[in-house]
């Protein structure tokens, strides 16, 4: 069995687990998937009956890939890590806009941070022998289960062998393997 896919505009689930990939394009604008991330998103705040979790881990991640995407745009001949190591300090210009993203989420009654366990290592090198999961993904999966979720929303591929697990996307590539 693998994941049961649903487009953003299906009912919303009683609870849900946000992967680093939907916050990226929940909040970047030149996202390729912004517009219905981001619609998503508010969908999200509004909904009374449904309460979303976010790790420190999808944050990490989220924050990282923002913070590359935006170098980018105001370096764009100039590779990331070039530029962090030329000064480092460039990084200070963009916290503002993270600090609003996780300022946000720490408001919203309706979403939870949660941190991941140490044992959760274990169970996700179970997740990775299962499902062929990279180790990151693996986390995920074991933050979602440590928490009782059972839905994710993610544009990313590698959670469809996942059994028994709810996949909300706007990825038309995994829309069409419904």
């Amino acid at each position: 069995m693998s994941a049961r896919i649903h487009s953003l505009d299906a009912p919303l689930p009683q609870l849900c687990y946000w992967d680093a990939s939907f916050l990226v394009h929940a909040t970047y604008p030149a996202a390729r998937y912004h517009a219905e991330c981001y619609a998503f998103l508010e969908l999200l705040s509004s909904a009374t009956d449904t309460f979303s979790y976010v790790s420190s881990l999808s944050l990490d991640e989220a924050i990282f890939a923002i913070l590359q995407l935006k170098v980018a745009e105001d370096y764009p001949d100039v590779g990331f890590w070039e530029v962090y190591r030329e000064n480092a300090g460039v990084i200070r210009s963009y916290l503002g806009e993270l600090r609003i993203l996780v300022d946000r989420l720490r408001i919203d009654p309706r979403i939870q941070v949660v941190g991941i366990e140490a044992e959760a290592i274990y169970v996700a090198l179970e997740n990775m022998e299962a499902y062929s999961l990279l180790p990151r993904d693996a986390l995920h999966l074991s933050t979602m289960v440590k928490n009782g979720i059972g839905a994710i929303v993610t544009t990313d591929e590698d959670f469809l062998q996942v059994d028994d697990l709810d996949l909300y996307t706007c990825n038309p590539r995994i829309l069409a393997q419904r």
